[in-house]
């Protein structure tokens, strides 16, 4: 029978836990429980949003007194406020995550907001390349209606051609001078101007508002996405 002898390693060394050592982890992990807890108390945006809404429509309960008419319009209210409080109160959840998009979204140059919406034009007009046809592009412009937002809008200021070219230069520099820093400016051929700005959601009647204001020196244009399609002669192209 055949055998080996195995030769002792050495012996494993054994480290006695300390109290010390003991005691200060219990604080870390009671510090952990405790953080933990707190995050899990704190209540979220949601559950303040809830608590705000549902005390406004208590408020309204308490209320007494008034007119009939007065007491009609509070009823109704509450009714509204009942019935669309789930919506209403998404939409304030949703909120912040909007302005933050429409933040991203402007914070663009206008080159990059209006580059999918740049078509040719031909024959020193303002009309677009049609498929098909063999025409001189001599142009380009934007076209409103095919971007992918709605917020960038162009007011068009026609200085009235009548005028001089010194008095038309001066009404135009005035213009400038008194708008914001933080709207895009183009002179147009007939030096009159055209400002890029948001509309900030203001709601406009169409895509295409002329003469929304008159002067004895300009008239002003409106144009906008309102909707993705044209409007001509009532009918959506």
């Amino acid at each position: 029978m055949k055998c080996d002898t195995l030769e002792k390693g050495p012996k494993r060394k054994y480290t006695r836990k300390s109290k010390a050592d003991e005691k200060a982890k219990e604080m870390i992990d009671q510090m952990i429980n405790e953080q933990t807890n707190e995050q899990t108390n704190e209540p979220t945006n949601r559950q303040v949003i809830e608590e705000k809404y549902d005390e406004r429509i208590h408020e309204l309960r308490n209320q007494h007194g008034g007119t009939d008419k007065e007491q009609d319009e509070r009823i109704y209210l509450i009714y509204r406020l009942e019935k669309n409080r789930e919506d209403n109160i998404f939409e304030e959840v949703m909120q912040p995550l909007e302005e933050l998009y429409m933040q991203e979204k402007d914070s663009k140059t206008i080159i990059e907001r209006v580059k999918d919406a740049m078509i040719n034009t031909v024959n020193y007009t303002k009309i677009g390349q049609q498929e098909g046809k063999k025409q001189q592009i001599t142009g380009k412009l934007i076209d409103l209606s095919l971007m992918d937002e709605d917020n960038l809008c162009v007011v068009d200021i026609d200085i009235h051609k009548d005028k001089s070219i010194e008095k038309i230069d001066k009404i135009r520099q005035n213009l400038i001078d008194s708008l914001p820093p933080n709207v895009g400016l183009v002179k147009t051929a007939h030096g009159g101007l055209h400002i890029y700005c948001n509309r900030n959601f203001y709601l406009l009647p169409s895509n295409r508002n002329e003469k929304v204001a008159v002067t004895d020196s300009f008239d002003i244009d409106v144009f906008a996405q309102m909707t993705k399609y044209k409007i001509e002669n009532g009918q959506e192209t």
